[in-house]
């Protein structure tokens, strides 16, 4: 591949929190609320959780896109990905009768999360989307899969779905989905940070429910996003070519640090890359190197 057609890579750190959102293809409501959905998504989410490492605090399904909130304990985050969107694609599709693929064909977006600002903001950020997108006047009110501050640090049980997977497969009969503290709070009580979420998604509500009366405009309503067919696609056109940001941070100077290791990381891995390509196969990539570490042995620094 010529350095000039590279793709932007990515590290894969352990204990790194990120921000997921993955959109349907071509908009399609295919994750419109249903028990069904919620099922299909909450059991292969609380799977791919626990096979992988993942640490969940936020997820939020909306009827044609997710987000989610995680920390990626042992540096999987790619296989936790890849399982989580093949499954719920292959359950989902049977679901709904349908071949094609499921996702939109970019890849996820996936945002680093560098301090306790940018956590919390996009815990909030997550929570509150149904809001922001004129669907409920509260989050508890979304019919869909969403996680609740006063659920923190609880499990949710999801029975294995029908349609795709084997009734006597591999994959357990159950699976419970722990919606976790964030890291940077894990220090507090557990009631101390439901509390604080609860506290912040409220205020954020406030908000929204302000620009709302300015602008005039309602609310479609549960019974208006159930009436909605899997099919439909939203009328508003879709923002494009818009920056996809990789970093998030409350601080000014969090952020300004994790850019710099980012494209640290990518300076490294870029050269690395061309020595390894020229032959010289003693050519040490840069910590947090995935594909390349897993799939063809090169050689990696340590941690940090």
């Amino acid at each position: 591949m010529p350095a000039g057609c590279m793709t932007m890579p990515r590290p894969v750190i352990p204990g790194e929190t990120v921000m997921i959102t993955r959109r349907c293809t071509q908009r399609q409501f295919l994750l419109r609320p249903s028990p069904t959905v919620t099922t299909i998504v909450g059991y292969c989410l609380a799977v791919a959780a626990e096979r992988y490492g993942v640490q969940v605090h936020a997820v939020c399904v909306l009827s044609n896109h997710l987000h989610l909130v995680i920390t990626d304990l042992r540096g999987t985050r790619p296989e936790f990905c890849r399982w989580l969107f093949e499954f719920t694609a292959k359950c989902l599709n049977a679901h709904w009768g349908r071949w094609e693929n499921f996702w939109a064909s970019e890849p996820p977006s996936v945002v680093r999360l560098a301090d306790a600002e940018a956590q919390l903001a996009k815990v909030v950020y997550t929570l509150t989307n149904p809001v922001a997108a004129g669907l409920v006047t509260e989050h508890h009110l979304w019919p869909g899969l969403i996680s609740r501050p006063a659920r923190l640090g609880r499990s949710e049980a999801f029975k294995r779905p029908k349609g795709f997977l084997r009734e006597k497969g591999p994959l357990p009969r159950q699976a419970a989905l722990r919606v976790a503290p964030l890291p940077a709070f894990a220090h507090l009580p557990q009631e101390r940070c439901a509390a604080l979420l609860a506290e912040a998604v409220t205020a954020q509500e406030v908000v929204l429910a302000a620009e709302r009366r300015a602008t005039g405009k309602g609310v479609l309503g549960r019974r208006g996003v159930l009436r909605q067919s899997a099919f439909d696609t939203p009328s508003r056109r879709e923002p494009r070519r818009e920056l996809s940001p990789r970093v998030a941070g409350g601080n000014k100077w969090a952020r300004i640090e994790a850019l710099q290791r980012l494209r640290d990381f990518v300076t490294g891995y870029r050269d690395a890359w061309r020595r390894w390509r020229a032959g010289e196969r003693g050519a040490v990539f840069p910590f947090g190197t995935y594909g390349l570490r897993l799939y063809a042995g090169v050689c990696c620094a340590q941690a940090p």
